[in-house]
C-alpha cells in the first residue's frame, strides 16, 4: 500500500514507511483495509525474500520487505472454517507471497489466545499452497494500547501502536482513502440514497433518445456522450449539484463501453481536482441509479481505487456492480485483476491503455 503526507499530485512511486513489530503491524490493518474489523481473520500477504533470521522472527515480520494483499473474513463457524479459511487463503496465495501473517482479532476478556483453531487452519491451509505462516498474533481489538500476542509454541507479547495517530495514518489521509470504524459504516458510504421517483421515467427517456442518436449518429453520437459525462465531471468540481435529468443523461451515456472506457483514464488526470471531481461523480451515480444502470459507474469508483491503490471500496463497488448485472464483463475482469494481486503500477499501465484505445475509437480512427 502506498503511504505518506500531503503533496499536491498524486504519488507514482509507492512510498515506505517501516512497520517495526507485530503491534505496529495490527495498528495498520485498518487503514490497509479501510475499516476496522471485528470478529475476523485477517491475512497479510509478504513479499521478499528476506533472510531466515528475519523470517524466524516475530519481532520483525514485515521489515524490510513489501505487504501485499490484505485479506479479511469474519470468524468462521467450527462447521465452517475449513471451506472458509481455504477459500480465503486460495485468493492470497495466487498473489504468490513469500509468507503470510495471520492476525485473529476478537474475543475481548480472554487472557489466552482464543480461536486456535483458526490460527491452526490458516497455517494449514497455507501450508497446502507452499506458503508458510510464521507468525500467527491474536488482538481481542484494534485499539491502540491494547494487548497482542502470539499462538504457541510462540510466547511473544505486546501492545497495538496508535491507529489514529501514525504515519500510515495521515498516508491514508493523504491519498484520499478514508478508514471507516466497521464494515458496514464502509458499506453504507456507498448505499442507495433516497429514492428519486423521476429518475427511472428520465432513464427510459434517455435510452430512447441514444437509441436513435447512436443509429444515426454513429461516432457523433458517442462524443455526444462523452461530452455529457466530461460536463457532469466538470460540473461536480465546480461544486454545483447535478439534476435527475443530468443524472439520467449521464447514466445512459456511460452504457457506451467506449465513453465508460474513455473515463476510466480520468482517474489519472494529472489535474488533480478532476480526478478527485471524477471520483466524486461516480460515488454520486452509485447513491443515485438504479440497477443495471448503476454498474458502470460502480466498475469505474473501484477502477479509480485500485489507481489509488486500492481499498476496501473496491471490493463493496465491484460487489453493487455484479448484483445490479451478474454478467457485467468489466466488473469480472476488475475482480479478475484485484484476485490476481496486480500491484498499482499494473493498474495504471492497464487503465491507462484501455482509456487510450478507447478515446482513439471514438476519434474514428480505429474501430
Amino acid at each position: 500500500m502506498s503511504t505518506e503526507h500531503p503533496p499536491t499530485t498524486r504519488p507514482t512511486d509507492p512510498l515506505r514507511l517501516r512497520l517495526r513489530d507485530p503491534g505496529e503491524l495490527v495498528a495498520a490493518v485498518p487503514h490497509l483495509l479501510g475499516f476496522r474489523p471485528v470478529d475476523s481473520l485477517v491475512l497479510v500477504a509478504v513479499h521478499g525474500p528476506g533472510d531466515a533470521a528475519e523470517r524466524s522472527s516475530t519481532r520483525d515480520p514485515a521489515r524490510s520487505r513489501r505487504l501485499g494483499v490484505v485479506a479479511r473474513v469474519d470468524l468462521p463457524a467450527p462447521d465452517d472454517l475449513a471451506a472458509v479459511v481455504d477459500g480465503c487463503a486460495a485468493r492470497v496465495a495466487a498473489t504468490a507471497p513469500d509468507e503470510v501473517i495471520a492476525i485473529v482479532v476478537g474475543g475481548a476478556g480472554s487472557t489466552d489466545p482464543p480461536r486456535r483453531d483458526v490460527a491452526d487452519a490458516a497455517r494449514g491451509a497455507f501450508a497446502g499452497h507452499g506458503v508458510e505462516v510464521p507468525t500467527r498474533l491474536w488482538v481481542p481489538r484494534i485499539a491502540g494500547g491494547a494487548p497482542w500476542c502470539c499462538y504457541p509454541p510462540c510466547d511473544c507479547r505486546g501492545t497495538v501502536g496508535p491507529t489514529d495517530d501514525s504515519p500510515l495514518a495521515a498516508a491514508a489521509a493523504w491519498l484520499g482513502q478514508v478508514t471507516y470504524g466497521s464494515r458496514a459504516e464502509l458499506e453504507a458510504s456507498l448505499a442507495p440514497g433516497p429514492p428519486l421517483p423521476r429518475l427511472a421515467a428520465l432513464i427510459r427517456a434517455e435510452l430512447e433518445a441514444a437509441a436513435v442518436d447512436r443509429e444515426l449518429g454513429g461516432p457523433a453520437a458517442a462524443r455526444r456522450d462523452l461530452g455529457a459525462v466530461t460536463a457532469a465531471r466538470d460540473e461536480v468540481a465546480s461544486g454545483r449539484v447535478l439534476t435527475d435529468t443530468e443524472i439520467a443523461r449521464v447514466a445512459v451515456a456511460l452504457g457506451d463501453p467506449a465513453v465508460r472506457d474513455v473515463a476510466i483514464g480520468w482517474a489519472l488526470d494529472p489535474d488533480e481536482a478532476l480526478a478527485a471531481a471524477a471520483e466524486q461523480l461516480w460515488t454520486l451515480l452509485v447513491r443515485a441509479l438504479p440497477a443495471p444502470e448503476v454498474a458502470e459507474p460502480a466498475v469505474l469508483l473501484a477502477c479509480a481505487q485500485l489507481v489509488r491503490g486500492g481499498s476496501a471500496l473496491v471490493g463493496v463497488a465491484l460487489e453493487r456492480a455484479l448484483r445490479a448485472d451478474p454478467a457485467h464483463r468489466l466488473a469480472g475482469l476488475v475482480g479478475a485483476l484485484l484476485a490476481s494481486g496486480a500491484g498499482p503500477d499494473a493498474v495504471r499501465s492497464i487503465v491507462r491503455d484501455a482509456s487510450a484505445e478507447a478515446a482513439h475509437r471514438l476519434e474514428g480512427r480505429a474501430g
